[in-house]
């Protein structure tokens, strides 16, 4: 994932109400997770569509002085 071999846990699944015909593939931002945007999506699902949210590996991040946090 992502050009390293950081390991990262599954994607957060949010399954349609029927099957699905559609996916959405949403990722999140800088030291976020998939799991609250999950939360979210199926707040506003539609009854074909599947929505992912994977989660970032964690790295360390030069903006944030090398702090380790999940980041794409």
């Amino acid at each position: 994932m992502c050009g390293n071999n950081m390991s990262a846990p599954l994607p957060a699944i949010v399954p349609g109400a029927r099957k699905a015909t559609a996916a959405v593939i949403f990722l999140h931002g800088l030291g976020d997770t998939g799991h609250g945007w999950a939360e979210a999506m199926a707040s506003i699902r539609s009854p074909h569509v599947k929505y992912i949210c994977p989660h970032a590996p964690i790295m360390p991040v030069s903006l944030n002085m090398n702090m380790a946090m999940p980041s794409w």
